[in-house]
């Protein structure tokens, strides 16, 4: 909003006056656009890279996780890792590493968390609030309380990455009670 416009028509034709609000109230108006520069700029929604690193501070969930190395060393099974293509994997190579994910994966790991810390530990709520994990419907999560302490997390999604295979299992998206197991099943290839 440009202060200058809220004048009456009785000061607006004084070019003094107008340059007088305007020097007074411009730095106010530029600080205001740049708040809302820096909300629209932080919005999990929107926040890209950086931005998402520090959004992960202020929730509490890191970018970096432990997962298989892919697409690296020797196999026959793909045409681009044949023969001179891939590396061989000695005895004491590691099977895993620590990678940082993509953007699409750390938001829906920062959704987990922040759906961690709303979470009233009801069983009742807890369907709403898998749902918001992934907002593009594109994966199913259901879950089971078994009664026994444990619950069973279902997935349900149509060619799941590695990646997030390994986001799931590792638990990055538990969201439970003290003191209870969760057991994953994840069907999606």
């Amino acid at each position: 909003m440009n202060y200058t416009d809220l004048i009456t028509n009785y000061h607006r034709g004084k070019a003094k006056y107008v340059e007088h609000i305007d020097l007074t109230t411009r730095p106010q108006k530029e600080i205001i656009d740049l708040f809302s520069e820096i909300v629209t700029a932080l919005d999990l929604d929107n926040a890209t890279g950086a931005q998402l690193d520090i959004l992960g501070e202020w929730i509490g969930r890191a970018r970096s996780i432990n997962a298989p190395i892919e697409d690296y060393f020797f196999t026959f099974d793909k045409a681009s890792l044949g023969f001179d293509l891939g590396s061989w994997k000695d005895r004491y190579e590691p099977d895993s590493g620590i990678i940082k994910v993509d953007d699409e994966d750390y938001r829906t790991m920062l959704r987990a968390k922040i759906g961690a810390n709303k979470w009233d530990g009801s069983a009742d709520t807890l369907p709403a609030i898998l749902q918001e994990i992934y907002t593009k419907q594109d994966i199913n999560i259901t879950f089971t309380d078994n009664q026994d302490m444990t619950v069973t997390v279902y997935v349900t999604a149509k060619n799941l990455s590695t990646i997030t295979k390994e986001i799931i299992k590792q638990g990055y998206l538990a969201i439970k009670p003290a003191g209870v197991t969760v057991n994953y099943e994840i069907n999606g290839d």
